[in-house]
């Protein structure tokens, strides 16, 4: 009589067993889950009155920079190179900084979160103004040099950075991956 591995382990593990067998996988698909989740929210904010943070656009015209900003092309380029960063900072969170920083036995999601709340520091502090937009009014921390809804925009990139680590925190747990491994006993 063979037992399947999926009627043994409750719903709500299978998750973190199928994570614990697929290491790499599962980081890589929950950076990629992450970042959708954070890139849907970032085209929204508009919708509650904030800028839009359109990675994927400012990413094509960082790496595609003989096209247009917004064209098919372009967007393409920086959807892939998103979608690929990610992926790479949920495995560098996994890998390198979980462990490092505060939460790391207590809350995945609040380790995750503060991981993606230094993400976004070096997003206002040195990217939007220096990498993406350099020359277009924005100061240290992406405030705009004029008073008008200066603060809008740092707001829209934490906003972003905190939907990725919530759903890096909630899909990222090597402490629940080790508790979840399974042991099944054939007779």
């Amino acid at each position: 009589m063979s037992t399947n591995i999926d009627e043994i382990i409750p719903v709500e593990d299978r998750w973190w067993e199928w994570s614990r067998r697929h290491p790499i996988g599962s980081l890589a698909l929950a950076g990629f889950i992450a970042v959708q989740m954070a890139t849907i929210v970032g085209y929204f904010l508009r919708g509650i009155g904030l800028p839009q943070v359109p990675w994927p656009l400012y990413n094509g015209i960082l790496f595609a920079p003989a096209s247009k900003f917004g064209d098919t092309g372009s967007f393409f380029v920086g959807q892939s190179i998103h979608m690929v960063d990610g992926v790479v900072f949920a495995i560098l969170f996994a890998v390198v900084a979980y462990r490092l920083l505060p939460f790391w036995r207590t809350s995945s999601v609040l380790n995750a979160i503060t991981y993606s709340m230094i993400m976004a520091l070096i997003s206002m502090g040195f990217l939007v103004p220096y990498v993406y937009a350099p020359k277009s009014g924005f100061g240290f921390f992406s405030f705009y040099s004029d008073a008008n809804g200066n603060w809008k925009l740092p707001v829209s990139i934490a906003i972003f950075h905190l939907v990725y680590g919530y759903f890096l925190g909630m899909l990222i747990n090597p402490v629940k991956v080790r508790q979840t491994a399974v042991v099944v006993v054939v007779e």
